[in-house]
């Protein structure tokens, strides 16, 4: 070898030594720094043009990194953050709602109304009883309103978590077209390294991961492409925005499925359902799946509490206290044509006086001759008995009529008399008290499209449990979306509200329609001269099916009846059961209170009902009646139908059993994310501490490769000293 080509060579081995050490510094410096991959130093022979080894050359890619692990890693964390996240907020609504063993749970609130109800009917005419029982129902109805109340309000709270992790990732996303721009840059320069770029890189995505699932892959050019977990493009040259208009107002009936909450958009596509892990995706299911299905259970249980509680005070009265005005909840589109019939009895129209003894009474099927017509002909017939009629009280200023909200209001107009109604089961004085059948013509077509059970609970009179808002919204079944509507033939709905009238619109249902084609008619069809919606049709997700939701869009009060067709004597069927479309109990939960006077003054609780006294042949009512009361305790001890409500198919409980089953329901959901988390923690931490001895620094490791170039560094030092005394030597002897 010549004396030049040993110099060169020394020189290039000081070069490699010198970098060696450089990147051994580089690693200790940066030992705790988040994201930074271990650099390895490795070299190669640099051969000359002529075939000639000239020493050796630093690699520039040492970057140790295990990319499948690393990928393992990401997915795992997402997995883990998800879990993360639903922790946080389900332990928020438990401190609520209260676990399974509480006293202070939802399930033993309604247990404590039993109880109450229980004594009550031990010492009825107690004022202390009394209060003891609308207190009781009262602080479990509350409950259930802040309940409510922080459900949405968490679900407000998430969905604007979502809109700044939408920000966050879309800010990682420019981030890292920038970084792709580097290192594709950077790796096209000879002898130039882009490791640090891509330790950069690995990190952001690492974060990305956290937020949401995602794919990554890199091309030959060193630029890395992101996509969504159903494959949506995030990064492909350039990044994409990733945004979400956070909703101003949350409710039990505003949904993403109702598209009444905006989508999460990569670009122009809708990614929402593709995001199942990382915090966005649970945010996202306890937004739209586990806080839903929460409320939806809940406002099912207010809805029966409500039902069975009213039916009950309905056949009732309060003694001493004097009830001469009465309103109704019910809401009528229009008295004059919208009509009932009855069937099964007779209802009995009775007035007390101060003592709780008859002072006079009439019959509305045998003495006022009223079996069948309008609401308005109805009320007539009362109010011309209440002032006029020659066995009547002849109260001149009574009235008997629907208010401008259309709802039963009557007003006796004296203090001196309190009304009473009680069911019979025939037009005789004094037979059984048996809740007679309504049968109700919503639309007035002469056709009775619903029936009901009590004449009182019909008008809802007496009600106990009140809510605020008209019947606008009406839902069906959980059923799935492609379900064909089991008729034979074709039917036609037709809708009505306080706005527009009686059948004001109508849409035909066949055979071969499904939920979304029926969505689309009303959508189409349910407009007014403007073309502004009347009535807007969603399909909204609820456990493993839809439910076809109708919303009259002002709230108006809503009747939605049916008109059968029938072909050569075959009836084509009933889509309204079919599809099992009532009024939704969406809401009932947040709105549901005891009625203010009754919670007022709770002596004003019903606890007898009108009693006949064969001896003296009438009626009466007596202060120390606990039968009402104990009717009411039973209620709790009854098996009750619920329908199917989130994750919940129909099932029959009681109100407790029920109300333990949403409790349970949410511990388990926390147990399970509980158990998640723990097991993912512990996974992730095994696959870090795996990553980390590929890509990690150790610091013994690192002195020892120190000592070991410092020593190639002096060797090769020691060579260039020696070639360069030989040389000297060499000029000094020419």
């Amino acid at each position: 070898m010549s004396l030049s080509s040993s110099i060169s060579s020394a020189l290039n081995g000081i070069r490699t030594s010198q970098r060696a050490m450089d990147v051994v510094s580089e690693n200790v410096s940066n030992v705790h720094t988040e994201g930074y991959s271990r650099k390895v130093y490795t070299q190669q022979t640099l051969v000359l043009n002529n075939g000639v080894s000239s020493g050796a050359i630093s690699n520039t890619d040492l970057r140790q990194v295990d990319t499948k692990m690393l990928a393992q890693l990401r997915k795992e964390t997402g997995i883990l953050q998800e879990a993360n996240v639903r922790v946080y907020y389900l332990d928020l609504i438990q401190a609520k709602m209260g676990q399974p063993s509480s006293e202070y749970s939802v399930s033993n609130r309604v247990n404590a109304i039993q109880t109450a109800f229980e004594s009550l009917g031990v010492d009825s005419d107690k004022l202390n009883s009394q209060s003891t029982a609308v207190t009781s129902l009262e602080t479990s109805l509350s409950q259930m309103r802040e309940l409510s109340h922080q459900i949405q309000s968490l679900r407000m709270e998430i969905d604007q978590e979502i809109s700044a992790l939408c920000d966050e990732a879309s800010g990682i996303l420019q981030q890292l077209d920038k970084l792709n721009d580097d290192i594709v840059r950077t790796s096209a320069l000879a002898g130039q390294s882009s490791d640090n770029y891509k330790d950069q890189r690995d990190t952001l995505i690492t974060r990305l991961s956290e937020i949401m699932d995602i794919q990554s892959y890199e091309r030959s050019t060193g630029e890395t492409v992101i996509l969504t977990g159903g494959g949506k493009p995030l990064l492909d040259k350039d990044g994409v925005t990733v945004s979400h208009e956070p909703a101003q107002m949350t409710g039990s009936l505003i949904s993403y499925s109702a598209g009444s909450i905006t989508g999460i958009y990569a670009g122009k596509f809708d990614i929402t359902k593709e995001i199942s892990s990382g915090e966005m995706g649970g945010l996202i299911k306890l937004r739209d799946t586990e806080l839903q299905n929460m409320q939806t259970q809940l406002d099912e249980l207010a809805y029966q509490m409500t039902k069975q509680l009213n039916a009950v005070h309905n056949l009732g009265t309060c003694f001493p206290n004097t009830i001469y005005e009465m309103t109704g909840t019910r809401t009528f589109i229009d008295g004059s044509q919208q009509a009932i019939s009855l069937s099964g009895g007779d209802v009995k129209i009775a007035l007390f006086d101060s003592e709780g003894l008859e002072a006079y009474s009439t019959s509305l099927t045998h003495n006022l001759n009223f079996t069948s017509g309008s609401i308005d002909t109805m009320c007539e017939k009362i109010q011309d008995w209440l002032q006029t009629a020659v066995d009547g009280p002849h109260l001149t200023t009574a009235t008997v009529g629907l208010n401008l909200e259309g709802k039963l209001a009557i007003d006796l107009g004296s203090s001196s008399y309190s009304i009473v109604f009680r069911d019979e089961n025939s037009i005789l004085r004094g037979s059984d008290a048996t809740n007679i059948s309504i049968g109700f013509d919503a639309n007035g077509n002469g056709i009775i499209d619903q029936t009901y059970s009590g004449f009182s609970d019909f008008f809802g009179l007496n009600d106990l449990l009140v809510r605020s808002g008209n019947d606008s919204v009406y839902e069906t079944e959980i059923i799935s979306a492609g379900s064909l509507m089991g008729i034979k033939g074709k039917t036609i709905l037709n809708f009505s509200d306080t706005a527009n009238g009686l059948n004001f619109g109508s849409i035909e249902v066949t055979a071969g329609d499904t939920l979304q084609s029926i969505a689309e008619k009303i959508n189409s069809t349910l407009v007014d001269a403007d073309n502004k919606q009347i009535v807007r049709a969603d399909l909204v997700k609820e456990g493993a099916g839809y439910r076809l939701r109708l919303m009259n869009i002002d709230g108006n009060q809503m009747e939605i009846t049916e008109t059968p067709t029938i072909v050569n004597g075959v009836s084509s069927g009933s889509i309204l059961n079919r599809l099992g479309l009532t009024v939704s109990h969406a809401g009932y939960a947040s709105e549901l209170n005891v009625r203010s006077d009754i919670l007022e003054t709770p002596s004003r609780l019903n606890t007898g009902k009108v009693q006949y006294n064969s001896t003296i042949g009438g009626y009466f009512i007596s202060e120390t009646d606990n039968s009402l009361a104990n009717d009411f305790a039973a209620i709790f001890t009854q098996s009750i139908s619920f329908g199917s409500a989130g994750n919940f198919t129909k099932t029959t409980a009681t109100l407790a059993g029920y109300a333990a089953s949403i409790v349970s329901g949410l511990a388990v959901n926390l147990n399970e994310a509980n158990s998640t988390n723990d097991y993912q923690t512990e996974l992730v931490t095994t696959i870090y501490r795996k990553e980390q001895d590929v890509s990690g620094v150790d610091l013994d490791e690192e002195l020892a490769l120190m000592l070991q170039y410092q020593r190639s560094y002096s060797a090769a030092a020691k060579a260039l000293s020696t070639s360069l005394e030989m040389l000297e030597l060499l000029d000094n002897i020419v």
